[in-house]
């Protein structure tokens, strides 16, 4: 899925036609290259009446071990403008027609026993055989294609791309959902060059909105439960994207031998972003245990943005997005969940190629002022005795590691069953940048770096955490009786009915737990001078595996 996921992100990105002449026939014969080079065989019937070359029934088509797919265009016009540049446009609704295999559900069991006792080999999943199909609408749209053999330039207008597809859902019972969708305003511009024996692509496209609408039966679970109701509809404002591409000479099927390309030299690097989203859903079925459910929500976005990167140097991916507020209702539940952050973020970095020397990575993520509506509070703190500020949570973590497997190999997406695969990835070093968390009154922040040397079970290094607000914390969890005090076991639920609405309250932690929680703080922290609210704790990692809490070994 991870091989596949990426693949099909970088042919969106370059699969545009790559135009290197002024004229109909030859736009048409660079176009045939362009998707050829991605691994599709064109087809279609010509007619050449001079100025105008007309393509019928062009077919785009592609099978590989995972699969095919079929693009169908009933018309493509060429005709010359007569100022050196030529006028692309598509006639006709595009058919699309794509089928691919997933495991079944109740994958094959193991292989059964040869009566001698050992170990055999787990069989391989069956895998079922999954068809997506559908329509693209364009009307209106135009492409003029200008430039140098060597140096072309297309500038594109779609008023409108409408999409309607039935997209598969359950490989069991063959269920499908209707998928429909509307880009409006799409504009932009896409130039490709030559650059030495492979060729470079830079797009720039803009769309005012897009519009999306699932709405369906969802299918049921064997034993009855779930199915019912489905209906989910998005909106985005203010698109954009950006990026570029270099292709190399040779050609390769993006499907199976992504690692082989991307050894050759095939790097992409893409944006996009939006400035605002929204969507909402509802949904009627039933539950886990047979019973009538429904429910209904709503969320909002603010502006958003994302980065993907491509090339034998790794596989990139980040992005971050502002003012999101989630609110949900379910039949199930006596009030409305509502939750709101004020930004997230992630950046995520993967080397992807198999090589000798380390090669770095990296994984940060963001979220940034967490609040939660009161219903949700009251579960568990129905007299406000706990801080609702906002909450917040990072983790910045980078480092080195030898990479063993190109990732992008199949034989490394699905390794011989009769062989235990080995790890993918061993690490070298490990820096913690930044981990921390400021929730509920306490705060917490660990640094530090680690070094794996030949075995990654060992590390030397040193990470060292400052903690505030934790002994205040868990006296206020005492009083609250989430915990109660030292020395004591027992536990009581009691219960308070205000009109229509009653509240719980149970001690869950016995008091041996609690003395136990201050021990390990005890063990792993110490109070800074002048401020016993202040932890601060180094934990030392050295050779021969021996580990040393604020100068104490443990291990």
């Amino acid at each position: 899925m991870f091989r596949t996921l990426a693949t099909s992100v970088l042919a969106l990105g370059i699969a545009a036609p790559a135009l290197a002449d002024v004229t109909p026939a030859q736009v048409w014969e660079n176009l045939q290259k362009t998707y050829a080079d991605l691994g599709y065989e064109v087809t279609g019937k010509t007619e050449d009446a001079g100025g105008t070359l007309t393509v019928r029934d062009a077919v785009f088509s592609m099978r590989n071990e995972g699969g095919a797919t079929t693009i169908t265009v009933p018309q493509l016009t060429f005709q010359e403008t007569g100022d050196a540049k030529v006028r692309m446009a598509i006639g006709g609704d595009v058919a699309l027609d794509s089928t691919f295999s997933v495991p079944a559900e109740d994958e094959a069991a193991e292989a059964p026993a040869d009566g001698t006792g050992a170990e055999t080999a787990p069989a391989a999943p069956e895998m079922v055989e999954m068809t997506a199909t559908g329509t693209i609408k364009v009307p209106g749209n135009e492409t003029v294609v200008s430039g140098t053999p060597g140096d072309m330039l297309y500038e594109f207008s779609y008023p409108s791309v409408a999409f309607d597809l039935t997209m598969p859902v359950d490989p069991e019972t063959g269920a499908t959902m209707p998928v429909t969708g509307t880009l409006t305003g799409v504009t932009g511009s896409q130039r490709h060059a030559a650059a030495g024996e492979g060729a470079e692509t830079s797009f720039d496209i803009k769309a005012s909105e897009a519009a999306m609408r699932i709405a369906g039966d969802a299918p049921a679970q064997a034993d009855g439960t779930g199915g019912g109701k489905v209906n989910v509809q998005a909106r985005l404002t203010g698109l954009s994207s950006t990026g570029t591409a270099r292709t190399p000479a040779e050609r390769f099927d993006l499907g199976t031998q992504m690692a082989q390309a991307l050894a050759a030299g095939l790097d992409f690097q893409g944006n996009f972003g939006f400035e605002a989203a929204e969507a909402n859903f509802d949904f009627a079925g039933k539950d886990e245990e047979g019973q009538d459910q429904t429910g209904q929500g709503k969320a909002s976005l603010g502006a958003g943005n994302a980065a993907l990167q491509m090339s034998r140097q790794g596989l990139g991916y980040k992005g971050a997005v502002a003012g999101t507020q989630v609110e949900m209702t379910v039949s199930s539940l006596p009030f409305p969940l509502s939750y709101g952050t004020e930004r997230t973020s992630f950046d995520l970095l993967i080397p992807v190629s198999k090589a000798d020397a380390a090669q770095p990575f990296r994984f940060a993520y963001a979220l940034e002022g967490l609040t939660f509506a009161d219903g949700i509070w009251n579960l568990f703190d129905p007299d406000s005795q706990l801080p609702r500020d906002p909450a917040s949570l990072t983790v910045d973590l980078s480092g080195d590691a030898v990479v063993a497997q190109d990732l992008f190999d199949p034989a490394t997406a699905q390794p011989d069953a009769a062989t235990p695969p080995d790890a993918p990835f061993t690490p070298r070093t490990l820096t913690v940048n930044k981990v921390a968390l400021d929730a509920v009154g306490a705060r917490a922040d660990i640094t530090g770096a680690l070094e794996f040397g030949d075995n990654p079970n060992e590390p030397v290094g040193k990470l060292n955490g400052s903690f505030e607000g934790v002994n205040g914390l868990l006296e206020k969890l005492e009083a609250m009786e989430v915990v109660v005090p030292e020395g004591t076991d027992e536990v009581e639920t009691k219960c308070e009915t205000t009109g229509s609405t009653t509240v719980c309250r149970s001690k869950r932690v016995s008091g041996e737990v609690m003395m136990n929680i201050r021990m390990m703080l005890a063990l792993f922290a110490k109070p800074a001078e002048g401020n016993a609210d202040r932890l601060s704790s180094e934990v030392e990692f050295r050779e021969g595996g021996s580990i040393f809490v604020n100068g104490q070994q443990v291990k």
